[in-house]
């Protein structure tokens, strides 16, 4: 099918490869994965086709002969930001994919690449393109509720997600920053949203902010807007930023220890005045917009590290949240990988209506260090490769498979067994006892940082030091 086709449902696909029989090969996997292509075999070449077909999904090799593939992707992600891009890097040279990721790519792929991967990981990528969840400055929502894939994430019936949302609910009739935390792929996004659309402000803007995909000398003008110069006759002209779009509404910003300092600085001037000042001497503009933060790990380590303002870090972590990972909430994976299985089938025109019981099992057992993005993934390569309608085994990754007679199997038998061994062993111990054996526990797990044990416990730092005191003093 021609990609000037209207009846194509995919985006298109720039792939950027100066290997003439690469460059064939990949087209020929995406081809047979029903997706076109436009072939570019260097970066003029590339940014040259980009502008002109403005492709949502780009496929580029990091080592280009006549420019470096990253400052490739920096203008492909300038000139529009929600592209997802998937960089290609040989073996060994990961770490330039890693820091290609911090800077905005939505993936890599080492070569030699394998069809199953690079066909899951461009439609993970078409995936999200369709369902609007874009991570960078331009993504804005006004919908009534976040859809597609992602809106599968809070499902469940565990106990850890009641408590969650139970937090959600009281936090969204606050003003006060919020600060998400969670492993990457466990739906932060979403809790945020979550907690916008409970709130008041509902019917404003949602709008995303990600500081990773954001270069750091034009993190001020998208974040804070951007105006004539004063020099200029007549100027008047303002170009809103995210801040701004977020007016009476709900700012989500991502990865703040890529912020530039500048920026920050900017930010922290904007939480203490409400208002925001544009280059071109116009009068400071009053914006009313909650800010809801997240991030993969702890944001006191880049404070340490100096990658966040420490003033700027008190005025956004007041209310803390964690979002847990999936091999935590237990059976909600199965209620989850069913809900997105419908909706991935119904996208790729295939019929599956539910998982063996095997399949079933083997995702309760399985350590989903991806989270809710890495059961997509599993879930898809099934729907695109096999006609269905029930999720068997054998569709799943190898590695998963193999994991299903493996050790973690035996590990989910023997966990009746360990939680009857733990009974057993806090037996005959009081309350306080135990309370004190957990919480020293915690503090051991964190080096000894108390505000981490609390944030995992869900209590209190004033809590555990109120106890250590009446321990230390031998007090009942």
């Amino acid at each position: 099918m021609s990609l000037d086709s209207p009846a194509t449902t995919t985006p298109s696909i720039l792939l950027v490869e100066d290997t003439a029989s690469l460059q064939m090969l990949y087209s020929t996997v995406l081809r047979k994965g029903g997706y076109g292509t436009i072939c570019a075999s260097n970066g003029q070449e590339a940014l040259q086709k980009f502008a002109e077909h403005r492709p949502a999904v780009v496929l580029l090799d990091l080592m280009l002969p006549d420019t470096d593939g990253m400052i490739v992707m920096r203008e492909m992600l300038a000139l529009q930001p929600q592209t997802r891009i998937i960089v290609i890097t040989a073996n060994g040279s990961v770490d330039i994919a890693v820091e290609a990721t911090r800077a905005g790519a939505h993936d890599f792929l080492v070569k030699p690449l394998g069809d199953i991967r690079l066909i899951s990981a461009v439609a993970n990528a078409v995936a999200e393109t369709r369902l609007g969840t874009a991570d960078s400055f331009e993504a804005e929502d006004q919908r009534d509720h976040p859809s597609g894939a992602i809106d599968a994430a809070f499902p469940g019936q565990s106990e850890v997600m009641a408590q969650l949302l139970k937090k959600i609910s009281a936090v969204a009739c606050s003003m006060a920053p919020a600060f998400i935390m969670g492993e990457s792929g466990t739906g932060k996004e979403l809790c945020a949203r979550t907690i916008h659309l409970k709130s008041n402000r509902a019917a404003g803007r949602f709008v995303t902010f990600n500081c990773s995909a954001v270069p750091a000398e034009m993190q001020d003008a998208e974040l804070f807007g951007q105006g004539d110069s004063p020099a200029k006759p007549g100027a008047t002209s303002i170009k809103a930023g995210a801040l701004t779009r977020a007016h009476r509404g709900t700012l989500f910003l991502e990865n703040l220890h890529d912020m530039s300092p500048a920026a920050q600085a900017k930010l922290l001037n904007f939480l203490q005045h409400g208002a925001i000042t544009l280059p071109n001497g116009a009068e400071p503009v009053k914006v009313d917009a909650r800010i809801i933060c997240a991030a993969n790990h702890d944001p006191v380590d880049d404070m340490r590290n100096g990658k966040l303002r420490e003033d700027l870090y008190y005025r956004l972590f007041v209310i803390p949240l964690t979002v847990p990972p999936l091999r935590a909430r237990g059976d909600d994976v199965n209620i989850i990988a069913k809900t997105l299985l419908v909706q991935i089938a119904d996208e790729e025109g295939k019929h599956f209506t539910g998982l063996a019981p095997e399949t079933a099992a083997a995702f309760r057992a399985a350590r989903w260090p991806g989270n809710i993005r890495e059961l997509i993934n599993v879930l898809r390569l099934a729907v695109v490769l096999h006609d269905g309608p029930i999720v068997t085994p054998e569709m799943l990754p190898p590695e998963m498979q193999r994991a299903g007679n493996g050790p973690d199997s035996a590990a989910a038998q023997a966990n009746g067994q360990a939680q009857t061994s733990l009974a057993d062993m806090l037996g005959g111990m009081t309350m306080s006892e135990i309370e004190e054996l957990a919480i020293t526990a915690a503090i051991r797990r964190h080096n000894g940082s108390v505000p981490r044990a609390a944030r995992e416990l869900d209590i209190a730092p004033s809590t555990i030091y109120r106890k250590r005191e009446t321990w230390n003093t031998g007090a009942a």
